[in-house]
């Protein structure tokens, strides 16, 4: 096992949390919290998956800028847009932590992430 292995291993594991993460949030933990002791649960749980999900995304640059460099991808137009939405991605969280009750917000995090996803799968097939 080389390096790039370890590299893209590391990259598809905090993939899978940050966005596997979100998806837990929004299918299963929101709705059965919904109706209780809400607001108290809500933060713990924001709390703990915000710091992973903080170590996650700095993963997901770090290892992304490695590959990217290392597959000479840089001026590739379908990484120029994952590059943009993840910037998209920055402005939705500093939104999201501001006004962490807007679910609007929150869903388009979602929403961009799995696009980013799925320009991920594109580079790879590409």
């Amino acid at each position: 096992m080389d390096e790039w292995t370890v590299i893209r291993f590391l990259h598809v594991v905090a993939l899978a949390f940050f966005v596997g993460g979100q998806l837990l949030l929004v299918v299963a933990v929101v709705p059965a919290l919904r109706g209780r002791d809400e607001d108290a649960a809500m933060r713990a749980v924001a709390r703990r998956f915000g710091i992973a999900s903080a170590a996650a995304l700095v993963v997901l640059i770090v290892t992304g800028a490695a590959m990217a460099g290392h597959l000479s991808r840089w001026s590739d137009p379908t990484l120029q847009g994952k590059l943009a939405l993840l910037m998209l991605i920055g402005v939705l969280l500093v939104l999201h932590v501001l006004t962490p009750y807007t679910r609007a917000v929150s869903l388009s995090v979602l929403a961009t992430s799995i696009l980013i996803l799925w320009l991920g799968i594109r580079l790879t097939h590409g």
